[in-house]
């Protein structure tokens, strides 16, 4: 198990205090590093989508050495921070085009649904002006409940409208749906628009110190020598020195001061730990006192390490001023950490979770498959800030671990990427897009590796697809459990690889059809089922939650089983059965 972490100092190095020596050169160093980075990132922005500049003939580091005159390892530095924010830039795009798509879905979705109702509206009209003719009423469109008894319209519930008055009412709804109409058509196209130009065109350069501050200079009321300090401070404000697991301190610009540095460095007498920078001046900075703000204990291990247990550390300084106008330090290590004794063998089962919005829910499995417990953990995420929110998981999530510790088993959750579905909501139903908005997926998948780390168990992820539906139809009422515990314990059969506990019900697979029924029997693995649950998802649609709380009716009622001719009637299609179940109120448990 690994996982990447960056943790701050203890403490802040201010300047004019003599916890640095050499700052000046520090300070230096790291102004020289982010003018290389900018100027590197403008030739390699040119080099990839204009096949222009200085590095479609030259090497990078040979155009370092040959302007700035710097080493090869701070060349590396600065062409590693260039290029990420490009490869950055162009992984971003790509997510921007996915989100446009599927914000163009939600919008066809709603477009055809209103081009539905216009229809049906104007199919009522017609109806009406061919009963004001004929004396005729004709269904305006299967399904409609509206009729014509003289002077009057019926409408559903016994509610009766003069014709007059309903007309009128169906013109007036008819110029508000095509003026809707028209106005979703419009902001669809402009939608493409922006969606081709991503196509089309490259990202746009980065303004480095933010495109807000950027456009404060043009300001009434600013003061331009003072906006010039803080934006250069702005773009001056970070630097960062990647690591190498070939070196000794693994880093070659950064290490930790040995006891030979304590031993001839009069300027370190009285103090316990230094970290040594080397700066692109060739001199020494140190900062004195030098330790974690937590799991110092780490990354001393990861320093002492062998050679061949060895890892980057990477060492990354931010330049801020306070309120006064005083220049600090805040250094921080990134690291890589390991936990070699992760469990993540199914040897005695898993513990399976299912996140929610406002709850998870656990369910431990043993060896065979077999539901030993299960429990929800519930915490309320409304009208909370996104802080007390983070607790709040940090909180559940310690549980989760303590559950998983405790069972001596990995944890198998679900794999989401709720990126793209968030952008498809625009037209959704209001509660139910709150709730996407609140769920907080990411933050607890971090919780969870956090405590998979500290507490030495592995976590598995699969994805998500039918875990819902699955459990729904096959273990909601046979364990009498919720949904979601049904669907917690779908992801931990499933991340087993139990193929035989996700297999239909003997009179529910009579009813799919030939081809679906040779990859229910052919089939060996877990991704063949997915086709058939898709099916059965399709038609099983629409019916409320509580209704597989009693037996699908695979059996007609007595006196239903017979032709009118008094032949038994084929079985009950899944159609059929779909329609009687919605019939259910959803008392019935």
């Amino acid at each position: 198990m690994e996982i990447t972490r960056t943790i701050n100092a203890d403490k802040r190095y201010y300047i004019d205090e003599n916890l640095i020596i050499n700052s000046d050169s520090l300070v230096d160093t790291e102004y020289r590093f982010n003018d290389m980075k900018i100027q590197m990132y403008n030739l390699l922005y040119d080099k990839k989508y204009k096949n222009t500049g200085i590095l479609t003939e030259n090497t990078y580091s040979k155009w370092c050495k040959d302007t700035f005159k710097t080493s090869d390892y701070y060349n590396c530095a600065v062409y590693t921070s260039a290029s990420g924010m490009l490869s950055s830039q162009n992984e971003l795009n790509k997510l921007y085009i996915k989100t446009k798509k599927s914000d163009l879905d939600a919008r066809d979705t709603k477009i055809a649904s209103t081009i539905e109702q216009l229809e049906k509206k104007q199919a009522i009209k017609e109806s009406l002006v061919i009963y004001a003719k004929t004396k005729k009423w004709k269904t305006p469109y299967s399904g409609c409940q509206t009729k014509m008894t003289g002077k009057s319209v019926s409408l559903p519930g016994n509610k009766k409208v003069e014709v007059d008055i309903y007309e009128r009412n169906i013109e007036a709804d008819i110029r508000k749906l095509k003026s809707r109409l028209k106005l979703l058509i419009s902001a669809r196209n402009h939608m493409q628009d922006k969606l081709d130009c991503l196509k089309k065109n490259p990202p746009k350069r980065i303004i480095f110190g933010s495109k807000k501050m950027y456009s404060e200079k043009d300001s009434e009321d600013i003061n331009i020598e003072i906006w010039k300090q803080e934006f250069f401070n702005k773009r001056h404000a970070s630097m960062s020195l990647p690591g190498r697991h070939t070196s000794k301190n693994c880093n070659f610009l950064v290490r930790k001061a040995s006891a030979a540095d304590f031993a001839t460095r009069k300027e370190l007498d009285g103090h316990k730990e230094a970290l040594i920078i080397t700066c692109m001046d060739g001199k020494e900075a140190i900062l004195l006192d030098f330790q974690l703000s937590r799991d110092n204990n780490l990354w001393l291990d990861a320093l002492n390490a062998k050679p061949d247990d060895r890892k980057p550390v990477c060492y990354n300084f931010q330049l801020k001023c306070d309120e006064k106008g005083r220049l600090y330090f805040i250094p921080s290590v990134t690291m890589v950490l390991e936990n070699t004794y992760c469990n993540e063998s199914f040897e005695d089962g898993c513990v399976s979770i299912d996140l929610n919005y406002d709850h998870v829910a656990l369910t431990d499995i043993d060896k065979d498959g077999n539901r030993i417990s299960g429990k929800v953990l519930r915490f309320n995420p409304e009208n909370k800030t996104s802080g007390q929110i983070s607790d709040e998981i940090g909180r559940i999530m310690s549980k989760v671990g303590q559950y998983c510790e405790d069972r001596k088993k990995p944890l198998v959750m679900e794999d989401i990427d709720t990126t793209i579905s968030k952008h498809g909501m625009k037209y959704g139903n209001a509660k139910g897009n709150r709730h996407a908005s609140i769920f907080a997926y990411r933050k607890m998948e971090s919780c969870i590796e956090n405590q998979s780390y500290r507490r030495s168990f592995g976590v598995i992820k699969i994805n998500p697809a039918y875990t819902s539906q699955i459990g729904k139809i096959l273990y909601m009422r046979r364990l009498g459990i919720s949904i979601h515990e049904a669907a917690s314990y779908v992801i931990g059969l499933k991340g087993m690889g139990l193929r035989d506990k996700l297999t239909l019900e003997e009179e529910m697979a009579a009813r799919l059809t030939d081809s679906l029924k040779k990859e229910l029997s052919d089939g060996e693995d877990i991704y063949s089922l997915m086709k058939v649950w898709k099916y059965i998802s399709s038609k099983l649609s629409g019916i409320c939650t509580h209704s597989f709380y009693r037996s699908i009716p695979y059996e007609y009622k007595k006196g239903d089983g017979l032709t009118k001719t008094g032949k038994p009637k084929k079985p009950k299609s899944l159609k059929a059965i779909a329609a009687e179940m919605k019939g259910w109120t959803a008392c019935y448990y």
